[in-house]
């Protein structure tokens, strides 16, 4: 799904009404930090970042084509970084890591999202898809939390997928369940490395043209909210869950 679709155009209402904690909309009040979106080639990555851009951070994108970011670049230019990365692939996770440092030389907020395509040729069975999300959170997290040297990263944790057959009781509760034992497991690692880790995950959303513009503003509330460093230190290990109101289901009958 390209940035021109229904999806990410119901994100140009502003998303930005602040941090839900201390109300933060002046841009200027984040000049100079850099929130990094992994998984991002999506309408959930496409709107956050659009968000942080509005409200001053430098934004590095990584998927494996973040051509899907052109619109952005050309009103953003240099402060977003589309990377083209393998998050199956240690060395390409690692190459992106070095590429963000090398250009902004800091990392203030790490974000990962899980999603699958509808495009797979083969849905993950419900132990494959926990494994996969578990895997890629762990191996991104890792990387760039190997970089701080005494500083700060708040990381926060999504779940979105936008194929229905993804979204199966099974699938649904093991993709949960992977959320957050991971986020739970990984926060109690770093605890003391200076790392916040928490997660969204999102209930019966997918991102078609149908899903209403509130279900997005929502979530990346919920990330602003997970990130921010007022909350430096108060939170970690903890996963929001937010589900759509039944009249926002596209599936709906």
């Amino acid at each position: 799904m390209k940035p021109g679709s229904k999806t990410h155009n119901a994100c140009r209402t502003p998303p930005t009404e602040g941090f839900i904690e201390g109300g933060q909309t002046d841009a200027g009040s984040h000049a100079g930090k850099v929130c990094v979106l992994v998984g991002a080639s999506n309408p959930v990555g496409f709107c956050l970042a659009q968000s942080f851009l509005e409200t001053g951070y430098r934004v590095a994108v990584g998927d494996l084509d973040p051509s899907d970011f052109s619109s952005l670049t050309a009103v953003s230019g240099t402060n977003l970084f589309p990377v083209k990365v393998n998050l199956n692939r240690d060395v390409y996770v690692n190459s992106m890591v070095d590429q963000v440092y090398l250009r902004w030389s800091r990392v203030d907020i790490l974000v990962n999202i899980a999603f699958r395509r509808r495009e797979c040729a083969e849905p993950l069975s419900a132990t494959d898809l926990g494994l996969d999300a578990v895997s890629n959170l762990i191996r991104v997290t890792s990387a760039f939390g190997s970089r701080l040297q005494g500083e700060e990263l708040a990381v926060v944790n999504i779940a979105w997928f936008d194929e229905k057959s993804l979204l199966e009781a099974d699938r649904e509760a093991v993709l949960q369940a992977a959320l957050r034992t991971t986020t739970s497991a990984m926060a109690k690692k770093y605890f003391d490395s200076g790392l916040r880790i928490n997660a969204v995950h999102t209930r019966n959303a997918r991102s078609t043209s149908y899903v209403q513009s509130e279900t997005l503003r929502t979530l990346v509330q919920a990330v602003q909210f997970l990130a921010n460093p007022e909350l430096s230190g108060k939170l970690t290990g903890n996963v929001l869950h937010i589900d759509l109101k039944p009249d926002d289901s596209p599936f709906r009958r």
